[in-house]
């Protein structure tokens, strides 16, 4: 797969439809007036839901949010999420229906984004199941980690599956996938795989190096999100977690399927940076502080580390398919566990 080109064979370049099909600028008004209303636009009853659970749930969650009832409040603040989440599986159905007639070369399933929200709201919820029938903390515990991880990677690739490539708006092999019809062979796929490793490797010792410059400056310091290791199970989970689970699943959520989405709408270096930006974002959630003004600091320091990373991978993605991308992942992460490993080892 080289720049400039898609698995499909397509060309790169913007779709010439709107949302539903219609063409671009085919209503007037200023930008943002299509938002509130129902003209022309298909399952509406979807459109109208979604909306309304929207409002319902952040309304829940800032009354929960000041309220003096510790018990109302904690009830108020789990029906709004319960209704966000809610009003984010209903956006998803609307943006299917309503996308389904979009152009071939178009992208025809829901925004990244919108799934992601989604994810975050499966994920908490499903953590806590987790939790209540007794598996261990994943914030204490490398085996809590794993099964947390892997049911966060698990929730990344059903959710494609389910949202992309079972309505037929992506396939696995427009995400990168190797398959017959690309015609790589085991020979390609290593080549691919080694020019990841040798890519991110390097770049790797450059952000570790700036992000501890960007560290003493805001003060701050990173710590691992997953826990140090006391045992070789512990050691095990923690490479696993770390080394397989997560690059595969944030490769086929992050670079797979946003990238390849992205890419169809907007071309080839928007998408680029948009996917950057969105992983770098999203790896914000994994930073806890003590207080708001440190949480700021962790959180700039956090974006600025993965950002470049996002680029690269995203780079690799685009140029040599998603099991460089892979490779790469686990590159990084694998150089991050070693550091870890042998800062536990010598009692740092």
């Amino acid at each position: 797969m080289t720049e400039g080109s898609r698995p499909d064979g397509a060309a790169d370049q913007a779709p010439e439809a709107g949302e539903e099909g219609q063409p671009r600028g085919a209503h007037a008004g200023p930008p943002g007036s299509r938002i509130f209303s129902l003209e022309g636009r298909p399952a509406s009853g979807l459109y109208v839901v979604a909306w309304l659970l929207l409002a319902l749930g952040l309304g829940s969650v800032f009354i929960g949010l000041f309220s003096s009832q510790r018990g109302a409040s904690a009830a108020l603040l789990i029906v709004g999420f319960l209704l966000l989440g809610a009003s984010l599986l209903f956006a998803i159905g609307y943006q299917l229906v309503a996308r389904a007639g979009r152009s071939a070369g178009a992208y025809r399933g829901p925004s990244p984004i919108i799934v992601f929200g989604a994810l975050v709201f499966l994920q908490v919820v499903a953590t806590a199941g987790l939790l209540l029938v007794g598996l261990p903390d994943p914030t204490g515990s490398s085996i809590g980690a794993l099964l947390n991880i892997t049911v966060t990677a698990l929730l990344y690739v059903g959710a494609v599956w389910l949202t992309v490539v079972r309505p037929r708006a992506l396939g696995w092999t427009e995400m990168g996938w190797p398959s017959r019809a690309t015609g790589r062979g085991p020979g390609d796929l290593l080549a691919d795989a080694a020019i990841g490793v040798a890519t991110v490797a390097p770049i790797y010792l450059a952000t570790l190096f700036a992000g501890g410059i960007l560290a003493v400056l805001l003060g701050v310091h990173l710590n691992s999100p997953l826990p140090a290791p006391s045992a070789p199970i512990d050691t095990l989970a923690t490479v696993l977690a770390a080394m397989v689970v997560a690059p595969i699943g944030e490769e086929t959520f992050f670079r797979g399927f946003s990238l390849t989405a992205w890419r169809r709408d907007l071309g080839i270096r928007s998408a680029l940076v948009r996917s950057t930006l969105f992983f770098a974002v999203v790896h914000i959630l994994n930073v806890s502080a003590a207080t708001a003004g440190e949480g700021v600091r962790l959180a700039l320091l956090q974006f600025l580390v993965i950002l470049p990373v996002g680029f690269l991978l995203g780079w690799l993605f685009v140029r040599r398919g998603i099991v460089a991308s892979i490779a790469g992942h686990v590159t990084f992460n694998g150089i991050a566990i070693l550091l870890l490993l042998a800062a536990t080892h010598a009692g740092v």
